[in-house]
Order: structure tokens, then sequence, then C-alpha cells
């Protein structure tokens, strides 16, 4: 257990060291002066953009409430305030969805049976998996048929979408079920599957048509972050338009961002180095991209510190 507990602050020491290098590698090559005009320029416009990521959080906090079992009584506060101390304390540590999650069992563990909860958040994980895969496929499209790109990127972005593709279509078959009985015990991972698999069919067979609901409010929840996107380059390019295409693209790289460096608290310097890097494909000043990820980052801190202060006091933080 100590060197374990050590390991964690050691990892999480790293990564804020690693992300705050970056940080400072990336507001230095874009220009600190051009991204506080940038920021400026929002001004009360970061008021719409927190309400935006407030309804966010409204849409995720639903679909979990339709991924609990026929009957059970849920109410949607204690929902939204669950979700949102999950999320806090994943952003706040370097273990994303390992301490999102049961940080979200424990709060409700007097509202919800542990069992109900796990598996419930669970059938939710992987519907929002679906809805992150189906956005970032998007973006690769859109990037693919509306900026030039060199060959090689563009022989990357096809490989990647294949990628996609063919992970999606091993996963979904992993899903139905094709573990034969004869090869002897399954292997962790297909069991956490099969447990997730009996879960969604057991909650469908109960309210048909409800994973579609939840697939499809999750495809709303992307929908807000591409507005979110496209009104905060409206602020942040002063006499130029954002495109939508830009939107898409830019709102694409955070999904991807997001799941893979969940591990860097607030993911310190990466989405700046990555939005500043990929600003000038698409005929954005890095000054804006860099810009638009400390706006976020900013929305980030606000939703994060609401969602500690849920976490500070609940109940369980008296024991």
């Amino acid at each position: 257990m100590g060197f374990s507990l050590r390991r964690h602050h050691l990892v999480t020491i790293a990564a804020a060291v690693f992300g705050a290098a970056l940080f400072a590698y990336a507001v230095r090559r874009a220009g600190v002066a051009d991204i506080v005009e940038a920021v400026r320029r929002v001004g009360w416009g970061l008021v719409f953009i927190l309400v935006l990521a407030g309804l966010r959080f409204v849409l995720r906090a639903q679909c979990w409430r339709w991924c609990l079992p026929r009957g059970t009584v849920f109410p949607f506060p204690r929902a939204l305030a669950a979700f949102l101390a999950g999320d806090a304390v994943g952003n706040v540590t370097p273990l994303g969805l390992l301490a999102s999650e049961p940080a979200k069992v424990l709060l409700t563990r007097h509202h919800l049976a542990t069992r109900e909860s796990v598996a419930s958040l669970a059938v939710e994980n992987l519907v929002y998996a679906g809805s992150v895969v189906a956005m970032v496929g998007v973006g690769l499209v859109v990037l693919a048929a509306n900026v030039a790109m060199p060959g090689a990127w563009r022989l990357a972005t096809g490989a990647a979408l294949a990628a996609m593709v063919g992970g999606s279509a091993v996963v979904f078959r992993a899903m139905r079920g094709t573990w034969d009985a004869s090869r002897g015990p399954r292997p962790r991972w297909r069991e956490r599957l099969a447990t997730i698999r009996d879960e969604a069919a057991r909650l469908s067979g109960g309210r048909p048509g409800s994973l579609g609901r939840v697939f499809a409010l999750d495809l709303l929840f992307h929908a807000l972050a591409v507005l979110e996107v496209f009104v905060t380059l409206q602020w942040l390019l002063g006499d130029r338009s954002p495109t939508l295409v830009q939107a898409i693209v830019f709102e694409a790289l955070n999904r991807v961002i997001t799941a893979a460096f969940k591990f860097v608290p607030f993911r310190v310097g990466i989405d700046e180095a990555s939005a500043g890097a990929l600003a000038p494909i698409l005929s954005v000043n890095p000054a804006a991209g860099v810009a638009l990820a400390v706006v976020r980052k900013v929305r980030n801190l606000f939703w994060a510190a609401i969602g500690l202060a849920l976490v500070a006091a609940h109940p369980a933080a008296e024991r």
C-alpha cells in the first residue's frame, strides 16, 4: 500500500511538472500578449461558456439515470451532484475514471444499491465511449474533406479512421458474446464486457430504446461542445468569423486529448500545446488556439471547484 501510494504521488508530480513545462512552452511560442488579448475579448462571454458546460453535465447526469433499471428512484439533483463531484475528482487526480466513477458510487450509496450504481455507470460510460468514437470519426472525416493537408497527414488521417472503425467492430463483436465455453474460463476483460453486456440487455429488456436515447443525448452533449468552441472562437478571432469545420475539428481533437491524457491533472499544457499546433492547419492564429484551451481550462476549474465543494459537503466526507 505504501509503495503504491508513493508511486501515485510520483506520477502526479511528474505529470504536473511535464504539463507545466509544456504549458509554458506553448504560451511562449504563441505569444503571451496575443493570448492575453484574445482571452480579454471573451469578457462576459465566459458566463455563456460556463452555462453551456453546465448543460453538458445535465445531459450526462440524465444519461446515467436512463441507464438505471426500470423502477429505480434516483432524483436528478442527486445524479447531477454526484456527476459533478466525480468529474472533479477525476480531473484533479491522474487516475481519471479510476477515481471519478468510484467517487460517484460512494456519493450515491445511500440512494442506489452499489451493484446498480456500478452497473449503470459502466453501461453509461460504454455508450458515451461510442459517442466519442462517433465524434472523433466525424472530426476526421470533416478534416480530410475540408482542409488541405500534406499527403502523409492525409494518409495518417485515413489510417486513424480505419483503425477506429476496425476497433469498434472488434469491441462490438466482443460485446455480442463470442467466447466458447470449451476454451475454459474467460479472461478478466471479457468477464467485464460480459457483465456490461448483461446489464445493457437487462436495461433494454425493461425499457426498449433506452440505450438509443442515451446515445442520442450523448450526441447532443458533443453538439453543445462544438457550439461552445464555435462561440468561443467567435470572440477570440475578433474581426474574423469561425467556421463549423474549425469548431468540429477542434472539439474532435479535444475528445482525443481528454481520453489519451486523463492522467495529467486538468491536462495542463497538453490542451494548450495541441490546440496551438492544430490552429495553423485550420487557418487560425496559434495564439487563438492556445487561448481557446486556456478558456476551457478556466471553465474546467470553475466546475471542478463546484464539484469539490459538493464532495466536501457530502456526509461521507465526515467519515
